[in-house]
């Protein structure tokens, strides 16, 4: 017999277990309910009329002298009379009700005719009469009460038979789980075992090892295919390895052709491999490190342990100056995890690369760019100075009067020198960032002051558009330490770009408040927004989201960028296309 048959054997008899202690329990539960609803609806409403008639009949005795009370009480009698008639259970119990409407009778036909307004006529017969009917009704009582005590007795015996029955039932039901439970997993695990065993020197290299194929379940077939994957292993061991070590050596032949320096350093802290290029970096020679403790290398080598030290990715950034064959060379180091299979383990090992990359070049090209714009920018400053005073001159009509044509041709030129010189402004203060030659005059400063002088300074730029600034500053905000002129150089760039994508009659929202220790200043348009790709750009040296837009370096938010972050702030923007844009800075308290 096949495992699969054993095992749907084995579960076939364990389902009928529980389906048959499910359906005896079902029974002797469905019993105990059947006998219970007998007793409340055979017996208990008949209990409650007669006592309730008994009531009632003391009540007329005390009352038989008064006739409303008297004639009241009588006729609740017949009406509860009326509920036990319809209401009969017991054998016998008709016979009685029977007795109880003629004692009724007896009792009216004794009263008084008029006895709407006159007490009974013949008190001892109606006496008489009620003495029979309590007999009676006792004898319904006592009849029912027999009843419901008989029925007590048969739901008891259900009981009884219940949990005997049930109690058998699960003993045998737990014997034949217990019997299972130590039987089946024995008879399963011990080939598994087995098969384990023989894994496990497989695992150490020994691939002569094989499994009793001997048996008529599934467990024949594992073992035919396990000792035929023992055998391929022994003879694919020696190619695999073969191939490894080509692998190796094609590798380290073109890793020694590039022309960037490569430091392999494996997960134990040993030197794997190093190129022509980094050892002459590193004044080495390949057989004096490779395969070396990378501690013990570092010891005697300064610069090994500066490149393969603080490999965190905020240093990725920093430039490393190496004396190279006499010239000082800029290099900027990256490091690489890689995850490797080892043949034959059960894990994966993380090894380093340390990688250089010769930015000379770059770096001396870009502060060539930095001087060139920073002595054109101001080199520019003293023309655009000259063309503001021409036209300061012109509208101050000490050189004669202009006609409206002229007085327009002279706003122009004056408003174009003053975009030229927002400009030259521009690059001169990113010239003095990327020189590290800017200076910050940190002082406490109340943050209502720095918004309405940026309000202040732009109010002539509202007019244009009707645009209407509203302001939301929260009570008692602690002062910030910042440079004030930097500070409102950031939050009139943020508001002159509100102006500049805020349409007509719309609105601007100042927003400054105290939350995680920090002052959050917000300027929010209702602009056209800006999409998700271009945020992450947008504070990008020379970025501008609207190439058709006249006007402006895209600079703005890169120079602002840099003023808040020297301040130890942050600075960002949150917004949806069509629904508005909102930049913000936050900035530590004093």
């Amino acid at each position: 017999m096949t495992l699969k048959k054993k095992l749907i054997l084995l579960l076939s008899v364990l389902f009928m277990v529980i389906i048959t202690s499910i359906g005896l329990s079902g029974y002797f539960v469905n019993r105990l309910a059947e006998n219970s609803r007998e007793i409340v609806n055979d017996n208990y409403r008949s209990l409650v009329y007669v006592q309730e008639m008994q009531q009632i009949l003391d009540q007329v005795l005390m009352k038989i002298n008064s006739s409303a009370s008297f004639n009241q009480e009588i006729n609740h009698f017949k009406t509860v009379l009326d509920q036990q008639s319809a209401n009969i259970t017991e054998t016998g119990e008709a016979t009685l009700t029977d007795k109880l409407n003629l004692y009724y009778q007896d009792i009216k036909q004794h009263s008084n005719p008029s006895y709407a307004t006159a007490p009974p006529a013949n008190n001892t017969a109606i006496r008489q009469s009620i003495f029979e009917a309590k007999n009676s009704l006792n004898t319904i009582f006592k009849l029912n009460e027999k009843a419901v005590e008989m029925r007590n007795q048969k739901a008891a015996k259900a009981a009884d038979d219940a949990i005997l029955f049930s109690s058998l039932f699960a003993l045998t039901a737990i014997l034949v789980t217990i019997f299972y439970i130590f039987q089946i997993p024995n008879y399963l695990v011990k080939p598994i075992q087995e098969i384990t065993r023989q894994m496990q020197a497989i695992s150490n290299r020994n691939y002569k090892v094989s499994v009793d194929e001997n048996r008529k379940d599934e467990f024949q077939e594992m073992a035919v295919v396990f000792n035929k994957m023992a055998h391929r292993l022994e003879t694919f061991e020696e190619s695999n390895m073969n191939k490894l070590m080509t692998e190796r050596n094609r590798l380290n032949a073109v890793v020694e052709q590039f022309d960037i320096p490569i430091l392999g350093i494996s997960e134990s802290n040993k030197v794997l491999f190093a190129n022509d290029r980094m050892l002459r970096i590193i004044e080495q020679k390949k057989e004096s490190i490779q395969g070396k403790n990378l501690m013990q290398l570092c010891a005697n080598n300064d610069l090994l342990k500066l490149l393969t030290e603080n490999n965190s990715p905020e240093n990725e950034r920093q430039l490393i100056r190496i004396i190279l064959e006499g010239n000082e060379r800029l290099f900027s180091k990256r490091m690489i995890t890689t995850d490797t299979v080892i043949p034959n383990k059960n894990y994966l090992t993380h090894d380093r690369l340390i990688i250089l990359n010769d930015v000379t070049d770059f770096i001396q090209k870009d502060v060539m760019k930095t001087q060139f714009m920073a002595t054109l920018s101001h080199e520019l400053k003293t023309p655009v100075a000259a063309i503001e005073m021409s036209t300061d001159l012109l509208f101050s009509k000490k050189v004669g009067n202009l006609n409206e044509e002229q007085q327009e041709y002279v706003t122009k030129i004056n408003d174009q020198a003053s975009r030229i010189r927002r400009m030259v402004n521009e690059v001169l203060e990113l010239s003095k960032i990327e020189s590290g030659t800017i200076d910050f005059d940190l002082e406490n400063v109340e943050v209502s002051f720095l918004v309405a002088e940026a309000i202040e300074t732009i109010k002539p730029f509202l007019n244009h558009k009707n645009i209407t600034i509203e302001t939301q500053i929260s009570d008692n905000l602690p002062p910030i330490n910042v440079d004030s002129h930097k500070m409102l150089w950031t939050l009139n760039n943020f508001l002159t770009n509100a102006i500049r994508y805020t349409p007509n009659d719309g609105t601007i929202k100042v927003v400054a408040l105290f939350k995680n220790k920090s002052i959050g200043i917000e300027v929010t348009d209702n602009g056209p927004g800006i999409n998700i790709r271009d945020q992450k750009r947008i504070f990008e040296k020379y970025v501008r989201i609207n190439k058709n837009e006249k006007g402006g370096t895209g600079l703005g938010l890169a120079i602002s960028k840099e003023f808040i972050e020297a301040m130890g702030g942050s600075i960002g923007v949150r917004s949806e296309e069509n629904k508005g844009a909102t930049f913000w800075v936050k900035l530590n308290t004093t």
